[in-house]
Formats: structure tokens, C-alpha cells, sequence
């Protein structure tokens, strides 16, 4: 792992964070964390990774720490506060958050620092314009609940994505201090995407791979009560809502 670790220390610029939330990630942390430091290797970036515990109690903190990631602890329990406080710490350039899972690709962060060199303020990835391996993503959520969702935020919020929920995006961290995220729990997913918008950030969409969850355990989702927490959350942050509420 050390030959391929970038250093970072205080007085030397961060090109990338990745931002990491972490809920007893230990099947999987190790290579996402390798993954990131090797993407950083071959492209001659200067990265920290930035693992966000969450109240693990298995060995995701200790295996995190030997495989030289950057840990933080949430107190607050939820995957939105994990991001919040990632997000506080990273000294990157461009901040990215992506699931320790490894569901997603390190590979992919390439197209979307090209999108930031064209001026774009926020980046996210799609997986429904991308490719999705094989038992990657339920039928459910691949033809019915993740385009319908995001069609309702690109109607009703003005998103302009295919794919609301993803889990890998990025920010210029110039941009990080304008924007405040209130969601504790997974409704932070459409959120970043929603409160960009609204502050006027210029956002660009790149498709990208999605793989199986390689966890034991699979997913820390609720499926179905996040995903209507997050269409309730799309509705109330509408325009057509916001404009009711304020006639």
C-alpha cells in the first residue's frame, strides 16, 4: 500500500479529497481505500482519503487507519451527517463523496475532474447513462424507482440529471461554504443535487459504472422508506410548492 500512497501534509496543496462515509464497511474498506490512492498514483495527483465513521463496531476504523486514510468521527449517527463533517475536512481542490461499498469506480473521478476544467462547479455521476454490472442495482430501482424519482426532480426542481440518488459526485470545495445540507439521514442523496440547483452552481452529468455492493451484509439502505423520504423531500423543495407557499 505505501508505495503507492500520495503524501499530504499541511503546507502542500490537495488536488482531491474523496469523502468516504463509513458504516462497518470491513469487507470492502481496504480496496476502496487502495483503489483511491492508486487512482491518485497513476494520475500524479496529490490525495488524502477521508474515511467518516459512523458508529462502526466491526474493524472498519482499524483497517481505515492501517491503510493510511484520514478518520473522522460523526457522533451523530446518519448518513448525511457522516457526509457533513467529511466534507468540513476535506482540503481538497475538489471534494468528492463516494460509498465504501465498492459500488463505484475511482476511474470514473478522471471524466468528471474534466467537467470541472470546463467550469462546472458540481459533478455528478449516472448510472442509468452509464453502465450497471450485473446484479449491481434490483430491477425496481434500475427501470422504476431511480428514473422516476429523478424525472419528478428534474420536473418539479429543475436538476437536469438522470440519476438523483448517486452516490459519486463531486464539488469544487470553493463552492462547499455557500451551500448548507440539513439532511441527517440518506435524503442527502437528491439534496446535494437539489441545493446546488438552487444556489446556482453549474452542474454537469457524467455517466459512470456501477458495480455490485461487494459487502457481506449488503446495502445499509431502507429502501423503501428512503425512497419515499426522498420523493417527500423532492416535492416540498419544488418549484411549484415553493411558489404555493409563498402566493
Amino acid at each position: 500500500m505505501d508505495n503507492e500512497r500520495i503524501l499530504v501534509n499541511d503546507t502542500k496543496q490537495v488536488d482531491v479529497s474523496i469523502v468516504m462515509p463509513c458504516l462497518n464497511e470491513s469487507k470492502t474498506i481496504e480496496k476502496c481505500i487502495r483503489e483511491a490512492f492508486h487512482f491518485y498514483s497513476k494520475n500524479n495527483l496529490i490525495g488524502e482519503v477521508i474515511i467518516v465513521d459512523n458508529g462502526s463496531v466491526d474493524d472498519s476504523v482499524v483497517i481505515a487507519e492501517g491503510c493510511n486514510a484520514t478518520v473522522v468521527h460523526a457522533a451523530e449517527r446518519g448518513y448525511g451527517n457522516a457526509c457533513r463533517i467529511g466534507f468540513k475536512v476535506a482540503r481538497g481542490e475538489f471534494v468528492f463523496k463516494m460509498d465504501a461499498d465498492g459500488t463505484y469506480v475511482c476511474d470514473d473521478i478522471q471524466k468528471m475532474l474534466v467537467k470541472f476544467n470546463e467550469g462546472y462547479d458540481y459533478v455528478i455521476g449516472s448510472r442509468l447513462k452509464g453502465k450497471i454490472l450485473p446484479e449491481a442495482m434490483p430491477f425496481s430501482h434500475q427501470y422504476i424507482g431511480n428514473p422516476i424519482m429523478s424525472l419528478f426532480a428534474r420536473f418539479l426542481c429543475n436538476t437536469g440529471v438522470s440519476d438523483i440518488c448517486c452516490g459519486l459526485k463531486g464539488f469544487r470545495n470553493d463552492v462547499l461554504d455557500q451551500l448548507v445540507f440539513q439532511s441527517p439521514g440518506m435524503v442527502f442523496g437528491p439534496e446535494t443535487t437539489i441545493v446546488s440547483r438552487q444556489n446556482g452552481l453549474r452542474i454537469a452529468e457524467v455517466p459512470i459504472t456501477y458495480r455490485p455492493d461487494m459487502r457481506e451484509s449488503g446495502t445499509n439502505l431502507r429502501r423503501y422508506r428512503d425512497g419515499i423520504n426522498n420523493m417527500m423531500y423532492i416535492f416540498a423543495q419544488s418549484i411549484i410548492f415553493k411558489k404555493y407557499n409563498n402566493d
